[in-house]
């Protein structure tokens, strides 16, 4: 069984090879673990769990368990270390994500905004950027199946959209068109690499990031905050904001 996460507080994003083996007698925090290559047995509560390329391992705060390395050469992995008021799961459970370059890529900028996480903004995308992790991880497996090449024609778009992420004149047709599909094709590839459709997750980030600006102080009024994030119209910027959050963006001023 699952539960809501609250009072989230993340305390490490780790790339890094896996030891030989290793025992830990109590897990001092909650874990997520992503194999990107390689293979691993946990031993754990008298079974075993074999973390292999593409899947991602929960191990709860306190547990006792062991592992194993089972492959040779590299065995790279992403972890992220986190405390929570309740524990995701009751027990370890694998989860087997059906777009792994999803979940490098939300890895990737996870450990990115935890380096420079001193900043209130990046501390605010890194703890939506773990949410969408675990969104990802717990909704139906029943995404289709899209080949690597399908999947690489969104490279140009992508880093696109990352670099003009906050710009009013990002236009998601525009990142159809870079790719030479259409808008609807765009959108199921999209959806399909990033857990989420392209509208949504421009939003997503433009809010986090408007809400970041705001309860930092550093602006001159809530029109300046939109344009900020990409809104050249405020009331639209503040219809978006109340949507996402449930409340305007004057309620925390």
């Amino acid at each position: 069984m699952s539960h809501i996460l609250e009072n989230v507080q993340i305390t490490g994003i780790i790339r890094g090879n896996s030891t030989v083996q290793a025992h830990i007698t109590s897990r001092p925090s909650h874990m997520l673990i992503y194999k990107v290559n390689g293979e691993s047995i946990y031993y754990l509560r008298g079974t075993q769990m074999r973390l292999s390329e593409g899947s991602v391992l929960y191990i709860p705060e306190g547990e006792r368990y062991s592992f194993k390395k089972t492959s040779d050469g590299d065995s790279v992995y992403y972890l992220v270390n986190f405390h929570c008021s309740t524990p995701l799961m009751e027990k370890p459970k694998l989860f087997y994500p059906q777009s792994p370059e999803h979940i490098i890529y939300i890895f990737n900028q996870m450990q990115k905004h935890w380096m420079l996480s001193h900043n209130d903004t990046d501390r605010y995308e890194l703890h939506s950027l773990f949410y969408h992790l675990i969104s990802v991880l717990l909704q139906p497996q029943s995404k289709p199946y899209r080949t690597s090449a399908q999947s690489a024609r969104l490279d140009n778009a992508l880093a696109h959209l990352e670099e003009h992420l906050y710009s009013h004149e990002l236009c998601v047709s525009e990142l159809a068109q870079m790719c030479g599909i259409s808008e609807v094709t765009f959108r199921s590839l999209f959806t399909s690499k990033l857990g989420e459709p392209p509208k949504k997750y421009i939003i997503r980030c433009r809010m986090m990031r408007a809400k970041a600006i705001i309860e930092s102080g550093e602006y001159g009024s809530i029109a300046e905050v939109a344009k900020m994030v990409g809104y050249e119209d405020a009331l639209y910027f503040s219809k978006h904001f109340k949507s996402f959050f449930g409340y305007p963006p004057s309620k925390i001023q």
